[in-house]
C-alpha cells in the first residue's frame, strides 16, 4: 500500500508519470543508472523492496541500481512539474519534500543526489557569501573532512555544489595560504626533479612545495613540458618523451627550453666534429695491408725445420 505522499506526489505530476525519462538530457547531469524501469515496475519496487530495504530497522546504505533509478525519476519528474533548474533543487525544498515521499532522511537524499551528480556539472558562479562561509568552515573543519564541509556547506548556502567543488575553490582560489606569484626558475626546476621522482603525484608533490596548490603544480609542470617538446620539436607528447624531457633535464640542470635546447645543440655539434675527424683520420692512416690470400700451414714430421721470416716450412730429410 502507498503512503498518502506518494499518492499526493503522483497526483502533481500527473500524466507525466507515464512518460519515459528524458535520458540524453538526465545523463549531462547525473550518472544514469542502467538498470530502467515502467511505471508500474517502479511502483512494484517502491511497494515491496525499497522500503523493506530502508525500514526504520535496516542498516542498509548501498545505493543498489533500481534504488537510483526510482530516486532519479522521482526528482526528474518534479523538476519537469515545477519548471526546476537542477542546482535550485535543495535551495527549492525538493530534498525536504522527498522526506516525506519516501519516508527517508532530507540529508541522507541529498547525500545520495550529490554521488549521482557528475562532475564536470556547471554550476552558478561563486559568490563572496559562499567564499566566507567555507573560509569558516574550514576553520572549523581542518584537516580531511571535505565530506563534512560540503554537507554543512549546502544547508548553509542552499547551494548545491558538490565536494570535489568545494575543496577546489577552497585549495585553489580563497585559501590566504596560497602563493598566487608566477613560478621561479628554482621553483620549476624542483618541481620537474619531484615529478620524475614522485611519478607526477600531484598532492605528494604540493606538500613539499609549502603556497602551491596540486592544480598549479600540475599545469606548470604541463606547460612546461610543452614548451620543451617544441623547442626541441618533438610532437604529440606521451610517457615515453615526458620520461625523455625529465631525464634531459635532470641532466643538464636546467629546464628552460632555450637553454635545453643549446646544450642539446652543442652536444650534436660536438658528435658530428668527433665523426668528422674519425672519418678523415681513417682515410689518411687506417689502410688496411694487403695481406697474402693463403694461411701458413703446419706440417708435423719428424725432423722438420722451419726457416725463419717465411711464412710456410721449409722440410729437409735425412
Amino acid at each position: 500500500m502507498q503512503s498518502l505522499k506518494w499518492t499526493e506526489f503522483l497526483q502533481e505530476i500527473g500524466d507525466s508519470k507515464d512518460l519515459d525519462l528524458n535520458e540524453e538530457q538526465l545523463k549531462q547531469i547525473v550518472k544514469f543508472p542502467k538498470q530502467k524501469m515502467t511505471f508500474q515496475q517502479l511502483e512494484h519496487y517502491l511497494s515491496n523492496e525499497f522500503k523493506v530495504h530502508f525500514n526504520q530497522d535496516s542498516n542498509r546504505s548501498k545505493w543498489h541500481e533500481k534504488d537510483k533509478y526510482l530516486f532519479i525519476w522521482c526528482v526528474a519528474k518534479l523538476a519537469e512539474k515545477r519548471n526546476l533548474q537542477f542546482y535550485e533543487l535543495h535551495h527549492k525544498g525538493v530534498f525536504a519534500y522527498f522526506e516525506k515521499v519516501l519516508d527517508l532522511p532530507e540529508q541522507f537524499l541529498l547525500e545520495k543526489w550529490m554521488s549521482l551528480l557528475k562532475q564536470t556539472l556547471k554550476q552558478l558562479p561563486w559568490t563572496p557569501e559562499e567564499d566566507q562561509i567555507l573560509i569558516q568552515l574550514r576553520q572549523k573543519y581542518p584537516g580531511n573532512k571535505w565530506t563534512i564541509i560540503a554537507k554543512e556547506f549546502t544547508y548553509l548556502t542552499k547551494n548545491l555544489r558538490y565536494q570535489k567543488q568545494i575543496r577546489e575553490r577552497y585549495n585553489n582560489v580563497i585559501n590566504s595560504k596560497i602563493n598566487k606569484k608566477p613560478f621561479s626558475h628554482q621553483e620549476k626546476y624542483a618541481l620537474m626533479l619531484y615529478a620524475k621522482k614522485m611519478n607526477k603525484n600531484w598532492s605528494g608533490i604540493a606538500k613539499l612545495m609549502p603556497g602551491r596548490t596540486d592544480n598549479k603544480i600540475k599545469n606548470c609542470y604541463n606547460s612546461i613540458m610543452k614548451k620543451i617538446a617544441k623547442k626541441i620539436h618533438l610532437n604529440e607528447l606521451n610517457s615515453q618523451k615526458e620520461k625523455y624531457i625529465l631525464k634531459l633535464i635532470k641532466k643538464y640542470h636546467t629546464c628552460d627550453p632555450d637553454e635545453l635546447a643549446s646544450q642539446i645543440e652543442k652536444v650534436q655539434t660536438n658528435l658530428s666534429s668527433l665523426n668528422e675527424s674519425l672519418n678523415t683520420f681513417n682515410e689518411q692512416h687506417l689502410i688496411s695491408p694487403i695481406l697474402p690470400s693463403f694461411q701458413p700451414i703446419q706440417l708435423i714430421y719428424p725432423f722438420c725445420y722451419f726457416q725463419p721470416n717465411i711464412g710456410f716450412p721449409m722440410q729437409f730429410f735425412q
